[in-house]
Formats: structure tokens, sequence, C-alpha cells
């Protein structure tokens, strides 16, 4: 008896070395060389990585996803947070009205004309922001506190004191 089963008989083993389930080792060899560890599959991954991620990012809906959906959407909730609808309603306004362009213009798959109108929603949106928040500062800057309490009504009129007649203790 050589080594090898002298020491596979001294401790079993559940699969031996010598025999495997996949076949013989010179077919598994060979099928391993011409699957994924073989040139063919590198080849492919290599050339197909880059095509797929070239067509990913230069895609007409993830651009507009990105833009009209996350960005654009974004900056009008800022400005609304902002009480932008009362201090600055025009570019309020306009910027909720591109945003349902570009919404309305996805719908037809025009993505080119949606992310232009996106763009458009978020300036507005930003500077409807920048004028809620410079306005508001100005009025909290004017405005001149006076505190009172609660029970406090108003003041009554200061009494003069009276003039002391002669004659009078």
């Amino acid at each position: 008896m050589d080594s090898s089963r002298k020491t596979e008989a001294a401790f079993p083993t559940i699969d031996p070395l010598d025999v495997n389930c996949y076949g013989r080792a010179g077919l598994r060899q060979k099928m391993a060389a011409g699957t994924r560890s073989g040139s063919r599959f590198s080849f492919c991954r290599g050339l197909l990585a880059p095509v797929v991620g070239f067509l990913v990012t230069g895609c007409g809906p993830v651009e507009y996803i990105n833009q009209v959906g996350n960005r654009a959407a974004s900056a009008v909730s800022a400005a609304k947070l902002a009480s932008a609808e009362r201090y600055a309603p025009y570019e309020y306004t306009a910027a909720q009205e591109y945003l349902h362009k570009a919404r309305e213009e996805a719908g037809y798959a025009e993505y080119q004309d949606a992310i232009e109108y996106g763009h458009r929603a978020e300036d507005f949106a930003n500077r409807a922001r920048a004028i809620a928040i410079q306005r508001m500062a100005t009025e909290t800057a004017n405005a001149h506190y006076q505190p009172k309490t609660q029970n406090e009504g108003p003041a009554p009129p200061a009494a003069e004191p009276a003039a002391k007649t002669p004659g009078t203790p």
C-alpha cells in the first residue's frame, strides 16, 4: 500500500482525494479552462462592461430620474419649507409649473425636454428659496418685540398728583 491509502484508512474522510463526483480530474481542468476562468469569458466581460456602463449613464430616463425625480423635486420641496409661496410667489409658482411640465413631458417619453424643464424648475426653486430666506431675515430684523403678560391690559393714564389746597391737612 502506498502512503496516501494508509492515511485514508487511518483517518476516514467524507470525500476521498482521488474520487470526485464531478468526474475525472482531467475533465474538470478542461471544463474550467473553457468557461469562467478561460479567455472567452474574460474577453466578453472586458468588452461588455464598458458598453453597458456607457448605455446606462447616457440613457435619457436615467438622467431624467436624477434631474427631475431627485434634484428638482428636492429643490421645490426645500423652497416650500422656506415659505417661498408667501415670500417669493412668482419664483415658487414657476418652479412648481416647470416641475409639472417636466413630469408631463416624461410621460410622452420626451426625456430631453423633461430634463430641460427639470433644470429650470431647480433654478427657480433655488431662487425662490434664497428670496424667501432673505425676506424672512429682513422681516425678522425689522420687527420690534414688546413683551406683554397674558393678564396685562392697556396701561392706565398716569394720574397727576392732586394739588394741595390751603387749609387741608
